[in-house]
């Protein structure tokens, strides 16, 4: 050892050669195991063993058949809540299956309809007709949609949606008849409702016109006005008649202006519909003052030959007013 070392540091050098083997060392054993990970087998890669082969996947399959009887519940749960109702019936047309809401809307239980077909449950018209849809809806392969109206246990009348339509099973097997049934008679109401609602409003719209094109005032004790504007034909000369022997009555007048200055035209038509209106108050004990006859209007009427004998005439509505007021 050199005068100037230390033990320690002589120590040092020796250890030096054995901390560079152990250094390679290290390294070594990383590359081994390296090269042997990569050579390692996955265990998902290794064959099953006998006993492996013989129960294949015990876990998955429990898996599917609790998430296959979930789905069953599920739906059977969907069904029987529904607002609706549901029931199956096999190829024979006997009942397998039928919801609350069914047996609640039929008034039967279970018990009674099960296996049961709807001749022996229904009226024989109702239990044809059922039949009938069935056969359809088997026969065809469509899907049978209509509307039909049934007085239930309870004695009211309800209009329901009916669906039908055939089962099939996974192999396409004919299995049955499905059907659902909804209660539709809140609505039919609705609409009937709003029916009568647009037939009220289409009278009262005709009143409106009628009053509109057939006014009729009373301007003092005993007399009345009627002052007719646009042209008049048959239907409206009618309400005219209509109008004023009804005013007569109510208003017990004896003196009826009927001004025309506000008609165009008065053809054949027009004059017979004044005379007959004439002749109809004059029953009623009460005069017509016809007022309004313009040059046009009394040179027609002149050639129409129109015999106006038993109508008083004015040429304006304020001389007929003045003469109906001449006590």
């Amino acid at each position: 050892m050199a005068e100037d070392d230390t033990p320690r540091d002589a120590l040092q050098r020796d250890d030096e050669p054995l901390r560079v083997q152990n250094e390679q060392l290290r390294r070594e054993l990383a590359e081994l195991r390296q090269a042997l990970a990569r050579r390692e087998p996955d265990p998902s890669s290794l064959p099953a063993s006998p006993q492996r082969a013989a129960c294949p996947d015990a876990d998955g399959e429990q898996r599917r058949e609790h998430a296959m009887r979930q789905a069953v519940d599920l739906l059977r749960a969907v069904v029987e809540a529904a607002p609706m109702m549901f029931f199956v019936k096999d190829t024979e047309g006997r009942y397998i299956l039928a919801n609350g809401y069914f047996l609640r809307w039929t008034g039967l239980t279970w018990d009674q309809i099960a296996g049961k077909t709807d001749h022996e449950l229904f009226p024989r018209e109702r239990a044809d007709t059922f039949l009938a849809s069935d056969s359809e809806a088997l026969t065809t392969g469509r899907t049978i949609e209509w509307e039909e109206s049934a007085v239930l246990p309870d004695g009211q009348l309800r209009h329901f949606a009916v669906i039908k339509f055939a089962l099939r099973d996974a192999n396409g097997e004919l299995q049955g008849i499905c059907g659902i049934s909804t209660d539709i008679s809140s609505s039919r109401r609705a609409e009937e409702e709003n029916r009568l609602l647009q037939a009220e409003i289409i009278r009262a719209q005709e009143m409106s016109l009628r009053a509109l094109s057939t006014p009729l005032m009373p301007i003092a004790k005993g007399v009345i006005v009627m002052p007719l504007i646009g042209n008049v034909d048959q239907r409206r000369a009618q309400r005219v008649l209509e109008t004023l022997l009804t005013g007569i009555v109510t208003h017990e007048a004896g003196k009826v202006i009927l001004d025309i200055t506000g008609v165009p035209v008065v053809d054949t038509e027009v004059a017979n519909a004044l005379l007959r209106t004439a002749q109809a108050v004059k029953l009623l004990g009460a005069t017509v003052i016809l007022t309004g006859i313009q040059p046009k209007i009394a040179q027609t009427l002149v050639e129409l030959g129109a015999d106006l004998s038993s109508i008083v005439t004015r040429a304006t509505l304020e001389s007929g007013i003045a003469h109906a007021l001449d006590r």
